[in-house]
């Protein structure tokens, strides 16, 4: 008896064990928050962070892709558990989700470029123009500043190209947003260091029980000294802002200084993998979309010729609303809209979904066109010859319709393959999302925007050649056909 009641509690316990923590993040921040390294391994002291307190709860840490714009919506929908991205109570919706204690604290720092003599303070940029990143305290913090003129980024490295471009005057971020990102482009310093802020585990407020053992996870890691231990190993300490590439105890940012940027082709090299993975998702995005796209355009175009004038009024005015109205915003209605009513999709099934919708008015159109363009005589010596309006459609009318639809369907798949890039804003990693994460990783948008290139267009590409095949085996038919009726006569 006692050996089956040890085993069942030794069952529970590696089943609580291995109970999940869903944690999220955007990986586009940067180094050192959350962000993938050279080797395409996920790193930053916000995951430690997340594995030490996953540790202590009993947990294993999942961890989940999003934009930051759509962190929140994403944790209100119930996508993961928690967030851990530099995230301030400050910068959220007070009082709709909860948070943690502080696990890190620093300030904004104004960075200016190393040849500027006119601005030695945040009160020297009056009729300046001022970077910072979106939606965030910087940004609102500026706002209260008279006579400055803000410049809202999506991320780090966009604020500090600008600046070392001569775009911008200055850039007010996170401290080591400001180390990391502005200082290792070279020809940038840091002079002031100004508000506090704070850095807390945002959690699904359907899951508020978390926030006591995430915060005693959190006391014990300040009290055992494992959490500054972090923080000092990728040398953020406020207490050593001027010790930023110095101190030997700083290893993971001395790493990250002596790989970023990388050199040579083999940075190259190990992308691969990670594009291929990308470009697979982006293919059977697109691939499935165009399907949904052509077989739900084939049937409006249908129903809108051959139904009652009544539901041909329906489809014509469902196809100018589609048509009429932005891809992206189809696309957050369908992910973010939809459960509200109860329908809640899967990101793959809501970014197929989206591209077929939106694809499917264009495709009805062009099989209007191509149906319109097939000459009336061929209906009625189909039915002459005895084949219902079916019959007639599929036999006769539809094969010739095909063979004008297929160049515009071969340009819309080439298009919906660059379209499915905005999948990426419902936590699908596909091409786009690949590139941004590896080029904020490295600091080179240049020869990764090069490499991803060609990878769209090594998917476009085959489909363009199949494309010219079929137009050409089509026209040998036809003049086959015509010179066989010549040949009759």
């Amino acid at each position: 008896m006692k050996k089956i009641l040890t085993c069942v509690i030794l069952l529970c316990a590696s089943l609580s064990y291995c109970e999940e923590l869903r944690w999220a993040a955007d990986t586009e921040s940067g180094a050192p928050n959350v962000f993938y390294d050279e080797n395409h391994v996920l790193c930053g002291f916000e995951k430690e962070i997340i594995e030490e307190i996953c540790e202590e709860l009993g947990r294993t840490a999942i961890f989940c892709q999003n934009d930051w714009d759509w962190l929140i919506p994403g944790l209100n929908r119930g996508l993961y558990d928690v967030i851990i991205d530099g995230l301030s109570s400050d910068e959220s919706p007070s009082g709709i989700i909860p948070f943690s204690i502080p696990y890190y604290v620093c300030q904004l720092s104004l960075v200016i470029r190393d040849d500027d003599t006119g601005i030695r303070s945040i009160s020297d940029c009056e009729n300046k123009r001022v970077g910072t990143l979106r939606s965030s305290k910087a940004s609102s913090m500026l706002e209260a500043l008279p006579g400055v003129s803000i410049a809202e980024y999506p991320t780090e490295y966009a604020a500090f190209s600008d600046l070392k471009n001569n775009r911008i005057d200055a850039v007010l971020i996170d401290y080591p947003a400001a180390l990391y990102c502005g200082l290792s482009l070279g020809g940038l310093k840091i002079i002031e260091n100004l508000s506090k802020i704070q850095y807390s585990v945002a959690i699904n407020p359907n899951q508020a029980k978390l926030v006591g053992p995430i915060n005693e996870a959190l006391l014990k890691m300040i009290k055992s000294g494992r959490l500054q231990s972090i923080i000092d190993r990728w040398n953020i300490d406020n207490e050593a802002f001027q010790a930023y590439i110095t101190s030997t105890k700083h290893a993971a940012y001395n790493t990250f200084v002596a790989q970023h940027p990388a050199h040579g082709l083999m940075k190259y090299v190990k992308l691969l993998p990670i594009f291929t993975r990308a470009a697979i998702t982006t293919f059977i995005i697109s691939i499935s979309g165009m399907i949904v796209a052509v077989i739900l355009g084939l049937s409006l175009v249908l129903l809108r010729m051959y139904a009652p004038r009544w539901i041909g009024h329906i489809v014509i005015l469902v196809v100018e609303i589609v048509r009429g109205t932005p891809l992206l915003i189809q696309l957050f209605f369908i992910f973010y809209g939809l459960p509200c009513i109860g329908i809640t999709l899967k990101p793959v099934i809501a970014g197929i979904a989206a591209l077929g919708i939106n694809y499917a008015s264009y495709e009805a159109e062009n099989f209007r066109a191509g149906l319109l363009a097939v000459p009336t005589g061929q209906t009625e010596a189909a039915r002459a010859l005895g084949m219902t309006q079916w019959q007639s459609l599929r036999y006769v009318i539809l094969p010739q319709a095909f063979s004008f639809v297929l160049p515009p369907l071969t340009n819309d798949f080439i298009a919906i393959i660059k379209d499915s890039s905005l999948v990426s804003l419902v936590t699908i990693v596909e091409l786009t999302k690949a590139y941004t994460t590896a080029a904020n990783s490295s600091f080179d948008f240049f020869g990764t925007g090069i490499l991803v290139a060609i990878f769209y267009f090594m998917l476009g590409f085959p489909f363009v050649q199949l494309a010219r095949v079929a137009e050409n085996h089509l026209a040998l038919e036809k003049k086959a056909y015509r010179a066989k009726r010549i040949g009759k006569k």
